[in-house]
């Protein structure tokens, strides 16, 4: 008999589970990875003026690192970030995605990428970005990166 008391909560926790979980489509699933794709084309293309257009005011820019042997996160201004990729020939940074996983809510997209980064036809390192993206009333804007960095990529 106790078990029949608990079924209409079961039902309305498992009804209220669903409401919550986020929409995935995969209509913008392809607009925040195109997005993507553009910030690393603008990168390879050293089009400061791409990535600009492609980011908030309020964008960050953080590394994980370690001081120490404990974790922390390093920020780097995005106007220095900028400032680097205009002042690098063209088609010498080049991060090249391995893997690209997006999650799509409402207006806040999260995306989880492997990559490999080269300068010119050298590898330098590889990680993990992470990126938040915030849909404006002008289309989906990166807001937050975040990377790890290591030399051992198997």
């Amino acid at each position: 008999m106790t078990s029949l008391k608990l079924l209409p909560l079961f039902v309305l926790l498992m009804f209220s589970f669903v409401q919550c979980t986020p929409e995935n489509s995969g209509e913008n699933d392809e607009v925040v990875s195109a997005v993507i794709n553009d910030f690393f084309d603008a990168m390879r293309a050293s089009d400061g003026d791409q990535i600009r257009s492609l980011i908030t005011s309020e964008t960050t820019l953080k590394t994980v690192t370690v001081a120490d042997v404990e974790p922390v996160l390093r920020e780097t201004a995005f106007d220095r970030f900028i400032s680097s990729v205009e002042g690098s020939e063209p088609g010498t940074l080049d991060e090249q995605l391995t893997s690209l996983t997006i999650h799509v809510d409402d207006n806040l997209a999260t995306a989880w990428m492997g990559y490999r980064f080269y300068r010119g036809e050298e590898f330098s390192h590889c990680g993990v970005n992470t990126m938040n993206l915030l849909k404006k009333s002008d289309g989906w804007k990166i807001v937050t990166v975040v990377d790890t960095r290591r030399s051992d990529c198997d």
